[in-house]
């Protein structure tokens, strides 16, 4: 009787890691069974990313510097603008960056940032400090990346470069300096 217990025993747990190694069978609505993707699988061709955003003001034009101490006060009277760039061979378009950083950072995200004349900025600068300023549009970094993948989700010819994203956000950047 004990050697009868032992083989049932067996059987049954033969028949769990069976039953444990076939595939589960997906059903559409209709009925019908649907193919299931394998894992690591990728749909392979040519792809493009923009990704690492940080933000970043974007001067343009002079540095004005005032100090030690007292205040800081600038006028700027000239009108200017700034464009959104992709460094390096590359065949992703501005268009396609601005596109995506408005999705993913800041809708303000433009081709062009642009600004009439007549700012003003005046700043207390600390005491044996010196103040800077520069004008320019408040944007971000990113890096571009082209690729071929392939059908193991790997990377294959791959390039990739840095790009500058301006914003409809424009104004003065103040920083102080020991010197």
């Amino acid at each position: 009787m004990g050697r009868m217990r032992t083989a049932a025993a067996s059987i049954g747990v033969a028949s769990v890691i069976i039953a444990g190694v076939l595939p589960a069978t997906a059903y559409a609505a209709d009925g019908n069974p649907t193919p299931q993707g394998e894992e690591g699988i990728c749909g392979g061709g040519w792809k493009k990313n923009i990704y690492g955003y940080k933000a970043k003001h974007h001067g343009k034009g002079p540095i004005y510097k005032d100090g030690p101490g007292g205040t800081i006060v600038v006028t700027r009277v000239k009108a200017g603008s700034r464009d959104s760039t992709l460094s390096g061979t590359s065949s992703i378009s501005v268009s396609y960056l601005i596109a995506e950083a408005k999705q993913e950072v800041d809708y303000g995200s433009t081709k062009t940032a642009s600004w009439g004349s007549e700012h003003q900025y005046r700043r207390n600068i600390s005491k044996g400090k010196y103040g800077n300023v520069q004008y320019g549009s408040w944007g971000h970094t990113a890096r571009w990346e082209r690729y071929y993948e392939l059908p193991n989700c790997k990377k294959s010819q791959r390039s990739s470069g840095p790009a500058k994203v301006m914003n409809n956000h424009v104004g003065f950047k103040y920083w102080q300096t020991s010197q």
